[in-house]
């Protein structure tokens, strides 16, 4: 006993703490709270009205290789408004109540749907979300299935805040496996994360997708070109 207490005050021997938090997220399980059939309806939207692009990654919160080019399946916020907006009361009230218990200050909407929500789905086993690192102070995201290891679509959170590509962000990571119903909150302006692609053709992932800024975090350093990769040339 005496050997393992000498040995692990040795390793503590000088040790601080690290001057940047290490990255962390706040869990809000919310499903049961929201109206029944809340998921069928969202995923009926989606069935109707995803898009399908490709991502190329030319803003300066990339974290792909040059040549990267992904799939990208969603319903921008435009039409999530229009189609379920139930969806928005929850982002401008309630959510963004939630959001603000994490944060030092009140949170601002985005000036545009499209930036404020999105509906993101993955089918199969070549779709994956691009590796990146967020210009928002909170994110929220909504879970709409279950992830596991067993189905892959895990969200995977670089502990290296330099990490430039998905190898890199692979080498030391957390991954996180939500579940339906569950509401993350977090802040990933300084850790690059990227959702794994799901191991079998039949399965799927679906989450939406809300961003929030603050007085001292501006939308104005939102960077160029994320909207035309995300929404397309000219949406709003």
């Amino acid at each position: 006993m005496s050997a393992t207490i000498d040995h692990t005050a040795g390793l503590f021997a000088g040790w601080t703490p690290p001057r940047d938090l290490p990255f962390h997220w706040h869990i809000y399980d919310v499903g049961s709270a929201l109206p029944a059939g809340w998921i069928d309806e969202l995923l009926d939207v989606a069935r109707r009205q995803a898009a399908r692009r490709s991502f190329r990654p030319t803003m300066t919160t990339a974290r792909e290789t040059a040549d990267a080019v992904i799939p990208l399946e969603s319903v921008d916020g435009a039409v999530l408004v229009e189609q379920a907006p139930w969806v928005n009361e929850l982002y401008t009230g309630w959510f963004r109540q939630l959001g603000e218990r994490l944060a030092d200050e009140p949170l601002e909407l985005t000036s545009t749907a499209n930036r404020a929500l999105s509906l993101n789905v993955q089918r199969g086993i070549t779709m994956r979300y691009p590796c990146h690192v967020d210009s928002n102070p909170v994110e929220g995201l909504l879970y709409l299935t279950d992830c596991t290891e067993e189905t892959g679509g895990g969200l995977v959170v670089s502990r290296n805040r330099h990490a430039r590509d998905v190898s890199e962000v692979d080498a030391d990571a957390a991954v996180i496996y939500p579940r339906r119903g569950q509401l993350f909150f977090f802040d990933a302006r300084f850790h690059p994360h990227y959702v794994q692609p799901l191991r079998t053709d039949d399965t799927l992932r679906a989450v939406v997708t809300m961003n929030y800024y603050t007085r001292s975090i501006p939308e104005a350093v939102r960077p160029a070109g994320l909207d035309e990769q995300l929404f397309g040339a000219g949406a709003r």
